[in-house]
């Protein structure tokens, strides 16, 4: 089956953006409107919005300010995208999954089921050439310019209310996953549905979902499924990265001038590196907290459902990369680093992992 808009998102289009006033500014100063995808307050994520906020007006001696609005206060999250390229809002945080309803490709500079990982994503993006592809075809297709911002590392599977002792196990069920990894759910039977991170919860509640993912045991933790799954699955296929974006109206971005587009990308730089840690230090406590406190059951999936989930990935990435000219450009980028990652990985990582791993369980107390 080739992939086509109707098929890879079958719930959580993008809408039409609600009509907005044009960002009015200030004589001598400029006071940007951002949207962003996420709840106020919304761990790991919407911290990145406040902070391009507070130190953008640092950095420029108020020159440059931003009102950041969370979720549905001017638009829901799945519009942030067209109401920052229509100028209808300035600036947006929010991750290129959301915008794969528009090109699907904009998951290469996201989340690639068993693709790069936090590290080897910045190291395509800043050095391989990633950035100016997505500028490349963002500025074109929705009129704005990102710049990635939010690196969450390598996610967890996900929460299910019922044991995967089986790729059977996994036909028919309702599972909350977005993008390329949705993708790859239907393809082996189950019911893939995106909806926005904040309605996750009140939906495994109602029983409307047998499964979701959203990351890892912080935001996992915090937004309380364990309450109504028992079974935390890994590894997280789907993501070995999830990487989000601070994006820019492509005017808005023209008229800053060298100077302040400098900063702006310094301060989103210095912001995605300090993101990167703190979902590696805080996933790793509050994984202790699911373990020790609320007595998840961790556990793996099988090796019949990697197995399918790794064939099935490989056939929705491949087709992804034959979409246009533009994603066939950027997939032979992406391609060529990941092939590179994952041998140098095998040779030094995983075996470094393995040897940690015999030394944690041969000299722990």
């Amino acid at each position: 089956m080739t992939l086509n808009r109707r098929t890879f998102l079958k719930t959580g289009a993008v809408a039409a953006p609600t009509a907005l006033a044009a960002p009015a500014y200030a004589q001598g100063n400029r006071k940007l409107q951002m949207v962003m995808s996420w709840p106020h307050n919304f761990p790991g994520l919407a911290s990145m919005a406040y902070q391009f906020s507070e130190y953008l007006e640092q950095m420029t001696d108020g020159a440059l300010t931003v009102d950041v609005a969370a979720a549905g206060e001017l638009v829901a999250s799945f519009e942030v995208y067209d109401a920052v390229g229509s100028g209808a809002a300035d600036c947006l945080h929010s991750t290129p999954v959301y915008l794969t309803g528009s090109w699907q490709p904009a998951a290469f500079f996201s989340q690639i089921p068993f693709g790069l990982t936090a590290l080897e994503h910045m190291a395509w993006m800043y050095h391989g050439g990633g950035q100016d592809l997505q500028h490349k075809a963002f500025r074109d297709l929705v009129g704005v310019v990102p710049f990635t911002c939010g690196q969450t590392g390598i996610q967890m599977g996900g929460w299910f209310n019922k044991e995967i002792n089986s790729l059977e196990d996994l036909r028919g069920i309702t599972m909350r996953i977005p993008g390329l990894g949705g993708e790859v759910m239907r393809r082996v039977g189950a019911n893939a549905v995106l909806i926005p991170a904040q309605e996750v919860f009140p939906a495994l509640q109602s029983g409307a979902l047998d499964a979701t993912e959203l990351q890892g045991p912080w935001l996992d933790t915090v937004s309380g499924f364990y309450q109504h799954a028992k079974y935390y699955y890994a590894p997280g296929f789907q993501e070995p990265n999830s990487a989000g974006e601070i994006a820019i109206n492509a005017t808005v971005w023209d008229e800053l001038g060298d100077k302040n587009q400098a900063i702006v990308q310094r301060i989103i730089e210095a912001i995605n590196s300090v993101n990167c840690g703190a979902w590696a230090y805080n996933n790793a406590n509050f994984f202790q907290t699911l373990k020790n406190e609320h007595n998840v059951d961790v556990r793996e999936y099988p090796q019949d459902v990697i197995d399918a989930l790794a064939v099935k990935s490989a056939e929705t990435v491949a087709e992804l990369g034959d979409v246009d000219d533009m994603a066939a450009e950027v997939y032979a980028s992406y391609a060529e680093y990941l092939k590179n990652a994952v041998e140098y990985s095998v040779a030094s990582e995983v075996p470094f992992y393995k040897a940690r791993a015999r030394q944690y369980e041969m000299t722990k107390s």
